[in-house]
């Protein structure tokens, strides 16, 4: 008697599959909540090509699935390096999903990326990712699934009509928008206002897609204002 080997499994399938395998492991072990799971597990989760320039990135509530909005993650394939990196940037883009888009890569994300399956707390800028650093039940079972992946790997680099792309991808833009994010497409530079407090002798600077931004800077106590110089340029 024979038996029909499974077909290989594609990329996207195996970043949905790690996705699973994080939000079970992060609720066995208590990490989050069985509401921050269903909100994980209601993320819009695609694989896409990116611009070279980035490995994933989280667009908050750009999604309507019928039952109200909810995150979109794109992993980027131009970004992309190995299958260990995949996994990582899952974990990096779910963990801005709980953290939320005010928090970048501030204490508050690198505290939830651990919770959901790092070691330790993670590096924002140009992060390499290790297996040694996925907590070890989840890397086993990214490593099995990995083995599954069948239907190849990105030649961007090779490619004529892209012959630019930079080598090493920069930061995760933090989402969309967002405290150290970026806001992309035909017109986002219009729709990001700066704002700065008075903080001397250098003041802290933010964007935000609004002309009514209420806040206060913790440093120096001054509300944010738009500089009059900047005010159509930003």
């Amino acid at each position: 008697m024979t038996t029909t080997p499974h077909a290989p499994s594609t990329t996207e399938v195996y970043l949905h599959a790690v996705r699973d395998v994080v939000i079970a492991r992060s609720v066995a072990r208590g990490n989050i909540t069985p509401e921050q799971a269903d909100r994980l597990s209601h993320v819009k989760l695609m694989y896409g090509v990116g611009d070279g320039t980035y490995r994933g990135i989280t667009v908050y509530g750009a999604w309507q699935n019928g039952v109200g909005r909810v995150d979109v993650v794109e992993i980027a394939a131009t970004g992309q390096e190995s299958w260990v990196q995949l996994a990582g940037t899952v974990i990096h883009e779910l963990g801005h999903v709980l953290a939320g888009h005010t928090a970048g890569h501030g204490t508050e994300w690198k505290d939830t990326a651990r919770a959901l399956g790092f070691v330790k707390r993670p590096a924002a800028a140009g992060q390499v990712y290790h297996l040694s650093l996925i907590e070890q039940r989840t890397r086993h079972a990214v490593h099995a699934l990995a083995q599954t992946i069948g239907d190849g790997h990105p030649e961007f680099r090779t490619y004529g009509a892209m012959p630019t792309l930079p080598t090493m991808p920069r930061p995760c833009s933090a989402g969309v928008g967002t405290r150290g994010g970026t806001s992309r497409g035909k017109g986002s530079g219009s729709r990001m206002r700066l704002w700065q407090c008075q903080c001397e002798p250098k003041p802290v600077k933010v964007r935000v897609a609004s002309d009514e931004f209420k806040a206060t800077c913790d440093r120096c106590g001054s509300a944010f204002t738009r500089p009059a110089a900047s005010a159509e340029a930003a």
